[in-house]
Order: structure tokens, then sequence, then C-alpha cells
């Protein structure tokens, strides 16, 4: 996941929680130039940083790292496939191992019907 991925979670998270920049950074101890420069992915975070955000923020670790996953088409706008929401409601709940094993699985057919 790159930088500005998690970025955009912790403006997210931080607007959820009505904060705002000048509010969090003084929260985090950090200057809002670098909590800015976080949020738009120009400065590196480490994991602690992300800890100590998301501990802040009251969420989890993983709201931060995981990859959310959009489809092709809600990027254009168009209503979602219902069956393809459905799945990936079903995936997320799935342990990391699980949802690894399947995509394994989903590489392997579609290479076997090409």
């Amino acid at each position: 996941m790159i930088y500005r991925d998690i970025g955009k979670k912790i403006q997210k998270a931080r607007e959820e929680a009505g904060l705002s920049q000048e509010e969090l950074a003084s929260r985090l101890g950090y200057t809002q130039a670098a909590l800015s420069n976080y949020e738009l992915g120009k400065r590196r975070l480490y994991l602690a940083n992300i800890e100590q955000i998301a501990r802040e923020l009251n969420k989890p670790l993983s709201y931060f790292l995981e990859e959310s996953a959009v489809p092709a088409n809600a990027e254009k706008g168009e209503p979602p496939d219902e069956t393809i929401s459905e799945i990936l409601k079903l995936l997320s709940e799935l342990p990391p191992e699980e949802r690894q094993y399947l995509l394994e699985y989903i590489k392997w057919r579609r290479d076997r019907l090409r």
C-alpha cells in the first residue's frame, strides 16, 4: 500500500472524528504541516506513526493498513454490482490466510480459462 492511500484514510478518519488538521496534529505532537504531508502521501509514515494516529482516532491499525477493494465500476460512478458487493463483504470477514488462499485460487482459475 502506498503512503497516499494511507494518507487518504487518515484524512477520512480525522474528518469523521470532527477534527481539524491542527487539532489532530496538536494531539499527536506533530506540526500541522507534517500531518498535511502525511495525508497527502508526501511524507513517509512509519508503523509507530500509524499506530499513534490509529489510537488517537479510535480506529484499528488494520483500518489504515489494509487495502480497500473498490470495484472498477465504482470509480466510474456506475452503480455497484450486487454480486461483487456481497463477495467483498464476505471476503472482508475472512481471516487473512483464507483470503490469500482464495486469491491464489482465483488467479489459478483465471489462468486456466485463458
